[in-house]
């Protein structure tokens, strides 16, 4: 009979604590710089030995999707929230989706990455990441259909500005020359029909 996996078998208190003190740890390092970081620099910053991060995480890949379960999720649940909004209010809907998602990738440079490459994300990610295309698709047709985004908007569009959302996070800005928001105001702005 094989060995029950970590998500079966109940962790002992302290395996519990520690790894809670990891996943809190790589929460901050990875949302402030992004999956670069080592497991090693995760291991100091929780204040356990670097076999403990293995033993719980083997792959960094397995730590950030555990990290960013309930981010994507969250992100999926935003989408769909819009989607339903474009029924009644479609350019508020549509905007809100914008300005959520510039802020979403602004506070966590890790869930930035994922969302500006989809492709090569974690297939632990690919439901979210399809709940989400559906919904911001049915969202965008919607907007155009109501007439208040253009009609020769296509929806790669929002690749675009997520791309570009994501490498002004990912470059840092101590200057504050670089905001994603500032960049999705003038994206919106080029987009809506008056």
């Amino acid at each position: 009979m094989p060995a029950p996996t970590e998500k079966t078998k109940p962790l002992r208190l302290d395996a519990e604590r520690n790894r809670a003190a990891i996943l809190t740890a790589a929460a901050t390092v990875y949302a402030e710089r992004g999956s670069h970081p080592s497991l090693e620099e995760v291991a100091k910053l929780a204040g356990v030995g670097v076999g403990t991060v293995y033993r719980r995480f083997p792959t960094k890949g397995l730590l950030i999707e555990a990290l960013l379960e309930a981010t994507m999720r969250d992100y999926a649940e935003r989408i769909e929230a819009f989607a339903v909004q474009a029924e009644t209010e479609p350019w508020e809907a549509f905007r809100g989706h914008v300005m959520s998602l510039v802020h979403m990738q602004a506070n966590d440079r890790a869930f930035s990455e994922v969302i500006a490459d989809p492709a090569s994300s974690s297939d632990a990610f690919r439901d979210h990441h399809d709940r989400a295309l559906r919904a911001s698709l049915a969202l965008t047709a919607r907007a155009q259909s109501a007439g208040v985004l253009r009609e020769d908007f296509h929806h790669r569009d929002l690749l675009i500005l997520t791309r570009a959302s994501h490498g002004i996070v990912a470059a840092g800005d101590p200057d504050g020359i670089g905001d994603p928001a500032r960049l999705a105001e003038l994206f919106l702005d080029g987009l809506r029909r008056h």
